[in-house]
């Protein structure tokens, strides 16, 4: 998973201190741009020591996302900043920034949900030290539900989704707790949308 990659310890080369702008480039590539970011991205990313090829890297990274090469703005760059954005006013939970939470990456590649939904839902417990016969109980938890139809989807996240024999609908489910908001279902659609980033029309 991308982020598993990205939200790891600061890389280093055997027993070499990082420069200043390979130090630089990783402080950027844990910001919300790890949502982006590809294992081929993040592995090139550990090698580069220098200035110059830190800035190649990254102008290279969003010119190959750009939706549309022909303008001078580079759209997809502009909506990505909106989002995070929006991501970091909306979802700032404890000491997490929004655009790093588990809903500001929901929100950063798949736009505001068009519908959501916060209710409960039992789910089994767990109580140690009790006799075995009590320790399974149920307890209700709070959840919020995204849901994303067809037509709210990207055309190519929908024909993906038909490609596998999906439904063209993305749901994600983020249970409610005093730690903020955790993802607990319909991820695999947000590593899809990030991959789709690099496909043109």
């Amino acid at each position: 998973m991308v982020c598993a990659a990205v939200c790891g310890a600061a890389p280093t080369h055997a027993g070499k201190k990082p420069d200043a702008a390979s130090e630089e480039l990783l402080s950027w590539a844990q910001g919300p741009v790890r949502w982006l970011l590809l294992p081929s991205e993040w592995r090139e990313l550990k090698r580069i020591e220098n200035p110059a090829k830190a800035v190649n890297f990254i102008e290279s990274f969003w010119r190959l996302r750009d939706s549309d090469p022909t303008t001078e703005l580079n759209e997809f760059r502009a909506e990505f900043a909106s989002r995070v954005e929006a991501a970091d006013l909306l979802y700032n939970e404890r000491d997490t920034r929004g655009s790093l939470s588990d809903r500001g990456r929901a929100l950063i590649l798949l736009g505001p949900p068009p519908h959501m939904r916060i209710g409960s839902e039992e789910t089994l417990a767990w109580k140690p030290g009790r006799r075995l016969s009590q320790r399974s109980t149920l307890r209700e938890i709070r959840v919020e539900i995204w849901r994303y139809p067809e037509e709210e989807l990207p055309a190519k996240l929908v024909g993906v989704l038909r490609a596998a024999g999906l439904e063209p609908t993305v749901e994600l489910k983020f249970t409610l707790g005093r730690r903020g908001a955790q993802l607990a279902s319909g991820g695999n659609s947000l590593i899809i949308v990030s991959r789709l980033a690099l496909i043109r029309d």
